[in-house]
C-alpha cells in the first residue's frame, strides 16, 4: 500500500513536472516555429509566431507576439506584434471562437477579392494603435493608429460586418475614397445587414464633419444628416474634374440625401473658386450617379465665386427638385458690377431650361475675346434648348475690344419675349421678338447716337423690321431679314441721309473714295454661306451722292455681272441730282458684305 501511494506521488510529481517543463517550453521560440509550421503544413495560410506568453493568474487568456498570417500566395493579412487571445470553452470546437481577440500594434488587411474561408469569432473584437485597408467594390479606406471594436465579431468573405453587432472605433488619419481626414470617430451599430452609423465624425480640409445614416443590405447608403463646416480646400484640378471625380466615387452606388450642409467653406482649384460658401441639399437621391428628387431642395449662396473670367458677388441660389425638375425658384447676384436676376425651371426628360423671367441691371460688360468662336460651340448635353420668357436688360454697358471689329453701347436697354436662343444644341436666335437702344454707340470707330434696332425671329428667318442710329448730323436707317437655313440668304436695304458717305467703309465694306456727307443706299441680296464654295454669294449695289454732288455706285466683291459704269461723275451744275455711277474701285481686303 505505501509503495501505491508512493508511486502515485511520484506520478503526479512528474504530470506537474512535465506541465511546467510543457508551461515553459510552449513559451519559447521553438514551440512557437513548431505551431508556426504545423498550421502551414496543414492550413492554406501561412502563419509566422514569435512566442507564446501564458500566465497563470489569467488561465484564460493567451498571448501571441510577432504574429504574421496571410493566406498562402497572397498578401498579408494580419500583421501584429501582439495578439491576445480570451480562451473559451468552445474554443477547439471547428468553428475557433474566443471571449476576446485584441490585436495591437500592427497592420490588418481585408479585401473582398480575397476569399477567406477561416471560422473565427469572438465576443469583443478589439483593435489597439493599429493600421487598417479595407477594400470592397465601393470603398477603399485606409486608417493609422485605429482603436476600437466590435462587440460581438464574426470574421466572414466581406470584409463589412454582416451580423448584428455594435462598433466604435476612431483614427488618428482615415482616407476614404481618396478623401483624407483626421481625428476620427465611427460610432454604430449593424442590424439585420444594416450598417448603422450612428454617429460619425472627423477633421476634414481645416474643418469638421459629422453625420449619421446607414447602408442597406442591398447596398444602397442613406444619409440621414452630413455637416461640413468651416472646410478649406485646395486643389489643382479644374471644376469640371473635381465633378468627375466626384461622380467616379458616387456613380457606382444609391446614395439618398436627406440632409447635406456645407458651411462657411472656403474651397478653390484651377481656375474657380469658392469663398465663405454655404450649401444645403435635402431629399436628394444619386442613382448609379444620376440624380433623381420628388420635393429635394438645394439651397446656395457665397460671398463671391470665380469660374474662369467670371466673378460673382453674394450669389443666392434657391432651387427646387420636382418630379426629377430642377425649379430656379431664386438666382440673384452681383456681376460685372451690376445685378443679374433669374428664375425658371429645367426639365430632365427634354433637357430644356425655361427661364421665366432674366433681368440685367446695371453692367459694365466685357465680350470675351473669342464669344464669337464659343457661340459655335455645341452647349453641353444637359441643355438641349434655352427659352427665355422675358428679358430685360437697363442702364448697362456691352463692349467688345476685338482690334478687327470693336464696339461699345452706352446706356444700353433691352427687352425681349419668348426668345428660344439655344434649338437642338445650336446657339441662335430661333424665336421670339427682341429690341434694344442705346443713349451712345460706337462701331469700329464710328460714333452713333440713340442707336435702336426691333428684331423678330421664327425657325426660317430672323426679321429686323427696325434698324436705325444717329449720326454727328445725319440719319442712318435699315430693315434686314437673315435666313436660318444653312445658306444664311440675307435681304438687306440701308439708307442714311446726311451722313459720311464712306461710313459704311468701317463696318466692312471696301474702299470707298467719296469724301464728306450725303446720302446712300445700300440694297443687298444673296447667300451668306454658299453650299460649294462655302463663301459669300451676294447681288446688289451701295449708290452715294455726296454734299457737293459726286455720284458713285459700287458692287459686292462677290457679284459676277457688274454694270460697266464711268468713274465718279462731277455734275456742270452743282447740286444736280443726275447720278453718274462710276465703276467699283480694286479693294485687296475682302467684305463682310461680301
Amino acid at each position: 500500500m505505501r509503495f501505491i501511494r508512493k508511486s502515485l506521488y511520484t506520478l503526479l510529481c512528474l504530470l506537474v513536472l512535465a506541465v511546467i517543463i510543457i508551461y515553459f517550453v510552449a513559451q519559447t521560440s521553438y514551440a512557437a516555429k513548431w505551431i508556426s509550421q504545423w498550421v502551414n503544413d496543414n492550413s492554406p495560410y501561412q502563419l509566422s509566431l514569435g512566442n507564446l506568453d501564458y500566465s497563470i493568474t489569467e488561465p484564460s487568456q493567451l498571448i501571441l507576439h510577432n504574429v504574421e498570417l496571410s493566406q498562402q500566395k497572397q498578401p498579408t493579412l494580419l500583421k501584429a506584434e501582439k495578439v491576445t487571445l480570451g480562451l473559451t470553452s468552445s474554443l477547439w470546437q471547428p468553428k475557433l471562437h474566443f471571449s476576446t481577440l485584441e490585436l495591437e500594434n500592427g497592420t490588418l488587411s481585408l479585401s473582398a477579392k480575397t476569399a477567406i474561408s477561416l471560422a473565427v469569432s469572438s465576443d469583443r473584437f478589439q483593435l489597439r494603435n493599429m493600421a487598417v485597408n479595407l477594400e470592397t467594390p465601393d470603398i477603399t479606406l485606409q486608417g493609422e493608429r485605429v482603436n476600437g471594436g466590435i462587440i460581438p465579431w464574426v470574421l466572414s468573405a466581406d470584409p463589412l460586418p454582416d451580423s448584428d453587432n455594435h462598433f466604435e472605433f476612431s483614427a488618428d488619419k482615415l482616407l476614404l475614397n481618396g478623401i483624407e481626414t483626421h481625428k476620427a470617430l465611427i460610432q454604430g451599430d449593424v442590424d439585420n445587414q444594416q450598417i448603422i452609423f450612428n454617429n460619425v465624425g472627423a477633421d476634414l480640409a481645416n474643418g469638421l464633419l459629422t453625420g449619421s445614416g446607414k447602408r442597406n443590405a442591398e447596398g444602397h447608403w442613406i444619409v440621414d444628416n452630413l455637416r461640413l463646416s468651416d472646410v478649406k480646400y485646395q486643389s489643382q484640378q479644374t471644376l469640371s474634374q473635381l465633378f468627375e471625380q466626384i461622380e467616379q466615387l458616387t456613380g457606382h452606388t444609391d446614395i439618398t440625401l436627406n440632409r447635406l450642409d456645407l458651411l462657411n467653406a472656403n474651397i478653390q482649384g484651377t481656375d474657380w473658386a469658392f469663398s465663405d460658401l454655404s450649401l444645403s441639399v435635402k431629399d436628394l437621391m444619386l442613382v448609379k450617379g444620376n440624380w433623381q428628387a420628388q420635393s429635394g431642395t438645394i439651397n446656395m449662396n457665397a460671398y463671391d465665386v470665380v469660374y474662369g473670367n467670371q466673378h460673382l458677388v453674394s450669389p443666392v441660389l434657391n432651387l427646387g427638385l420636382e418630379d426629377n425638375n430642377v425649379k430656379i425658384k431664386q438666382f440673384s447676384s452681383r456681376w460685372q458690377d451690376g445685378l443679374v436676376r433669374a428664375s425658371g425651371i429645367w426639365q430632365q426628360d427634354s433637357q430644356a431650361l425655361t427661364l421665366d423671367d432674366v433681368a440685367l441691371t446695371s453692367l459694365l460688360y466685357t465680350l470675351p475675346k473669342d464669344w464669337l468662336t464659343e457661340l459655335k460651340q455645341t452647349p453641353p448635353n444637359w441643355l438641349r434648348e434655352l427659352h427665355i420668357t422675358k428679358f430685360t436688360t437697363n442702364r448697362s454697358i456691352l463692349i467688345d475690344i476685338n482690334p478687327e471689329f470693336p464696339f461699345q453701347f452706352t446706356a444700353l436697354d433691352s427687352n425681349g419675349s419668348d426668345l428660344y436662343l439655344i434649338k437642338d444644341h445650336q446657339f441662335g436666335i430661333w424665336g421670339g421678338q427682341l429690341s434694344f437702344n442705346a443713349s451712345e454707340a460706337t462701331l469700329n470707330k464710328i460714333d452713333l447716337r440713340h442707336p435702336s434696332v426691333i428684331l423678330t425671329a421664327t425657325p426660317e428667318a430672323i426679321t429686323v423690321s427696325e434698324m436705325s442710329a444717329f449720326t454727328k448730323e445725319g440719319l442712318i436707317e435699315g430693315k434686314v431679314t437673315l435666313g436660318q437655313q444653312p445658306e444664311r440668304t440675307l435681304n438687306l436695304a440701308l439708307s442714311g441721309r446726311s451722313v459720311p458717305v464712306n461710313i459704311l467703309q468701317s463696318w466692312g465694306w471696301q474702299s470707298i473714295p467719296l469724301q464728306g456727307n450725303g446720302n446712300i443706299n445700300l440694297q443687298l441680296s444673296g447667300n451668306l454661306v454658299d453650299r460649294q464654295t462655302s463663301d459669300s454669294k451676294l447681288k446688289g449695289s451701295l449708290k452715294m451722292v455726296n454734299d457737293t454732288g459726286q455720284m458713285l455706285t459700287q458692287y459686292p466683291l462677290s457679284q459676277v455681272e457688274i454694270p460697266v459704269e464711268p468713274d465718279i461723275s462731277v455734275p456742270e451744275v452743282p447740286n444736280s441730282e443726275e447720278e453718274t455711277p462710276a465703276t467699283t474701285p480694286e479693294v485687296p481686303q475682302e467684305s463682310p458684305f461680301g
